[in-house]
Order: structure tokens, then sequence, then C-alpha cells
């Protein structure tokens, strides 16, 4: 029977070794370990050096993975004190918040769509881009409506996060997933810096493509 005391100097020997006489890479077998353990390969199965070493490392991984299963309560002072900012973002529902030394300022979500909105424009190729609603279409807006209207905002904001949905047009001949990966880039950029959101999610849809004739 082998002594407890010895088992982490048996470990460290082992990791310091690098391989088993069987040749099984030390640090594989200990990943295995702290992963679970997973079904044995064929050779594990048959070989004694590889069960011996899994099961040395099980034991001596036992501890860490108690400690990991272990749930760990939050201060009650932290959980409050979420709560009490959570209740504070959702009374302007509709606002971006941000907390200053001078105070605090709120942008209307209206304001974010618009400058996403315009800042898709300035995407070279883009022809027309609006926040998109489940209730319109682009190809039949840009068609035939003038490009002075504009449907209602479709950006989701609470706190420094906005979620941006928009619908664009491109020229005829674009490469359409590289503008609408440019369109993304340039209105992440622009709530960035523009506004100072700090965590941004762009949808883009192409809803048409347009050639020269649409002017």
């Amino acid at each position: 029977m082998n002594d407890p005391a010895e088992s982490p100097k048996a470990a460290s020997h082992l990791l310091t070794a690098g391989k088993l006489v069987c040749g099984a890479d030390v640090d594989l077998l200990l990943e295995q370990v702290a992963d679970g353990g997973g079904q044995l390969s064929d050779h594990q199965r048959d070989c004694v050096h590889c069960r011996a070493a899994i099961g040395e490392f099980t034991a001596l991984w036992d501890p860490v993975r108690e400690v990991a299963a272990t749930p760990v309560p939050p201060p009650a002072e932290l959980t409050a004190t979420v709560i009490r900012r959570i209740r504070r973002l959702v009374h302007d529902v509709g606002y971006t918040l941000q907390i200053t030394d001078g105070g605090t300022i709120r942008i209307a979500a209206r304001i974010v769509a618009a400058l996403a909105r315009d800042s898709a424009r300035l995407i070279p190729g883009v022809r027309v881009a609006f926040g998109r609603s489940r209730h319109s279409t682009l190809g039949a807006f840009a068609s035939d409506g003038p490009l002075t209207q504009r449907p209602g905002a479709s950006a989701g904001v609470l706190g420094r996060t906005a979620v941006v949905d928009l619908a664009v047009a491109v020229n005829y001949g674009m490469p359409v997933h590289d503008v609408a990966r440019d369109v993304q880039r340039q209105v992440i950029a622009a709530l960035h810096h523009g506004l100072g959101l700090q965590n941004v999610t762009v949808n883009v849809t192409v809803d048409d493509v347009l050639d020269d004739a649409g002017d």
C-alpha cells in the first residue's frame, strides 16, 4: 500500500519526467484527469503504467474537484449593490445610462439608432440603411419610398449596452458579405467612440441589391 504522504512527491516526479515508461505524455494524462477522466483509450486499458498514473492523478486531483464543485455564495452586500444598480438601469428603459463624477448621462435609443444608420451609410457600396423591423422590408421601401422616410428606431439599449438591427441595400456588384462586415465594424466603432457604449452588437440584414438605374 502506498504511503499517502508520498503521493504528491510521486506525482511531482512524474511531471518532471514528462513521459511514463510506456511513452505516454504525463501532461496529457493529467489534463484527461482534470477534465473528468473520460473514456480510457485502448492503450490505457491495457497499460499498467497509464492506469497507475491515472489512478494516482485522480486521487491527487479530487480535492481540486471538490473545491471547484463547492458553491460560493456571494456576499449579501454585493448582491444588494447589484440589485440597486439594476433597478437604476431599468428606471429609464429606452435610454443608455452612464454614471460620471459630474452626474448621469442618458442617451435615447433613437439617437443610438440614428447614429448607427448614419455610420452605415458611410461604407462604400451601401446605398441605403435603415433600422430594421419585422413589419417592413427594405427592398420595397428602397425602390418605392422616398429616402427621407425612416422606420422606427431598431436599437435596444440598457446601461452601456446596445443591440442594433440594420437593414441595408448595397450596390450591384459589390461583395455583399464584405460590405456587411464593414457596416458592423463601422457602427460598433461609432457607438463606442461617439456615445461611450461598451458592449455593442450590430445585426446586419442585406435586403436588396440596387443597380445604377435605382438612382
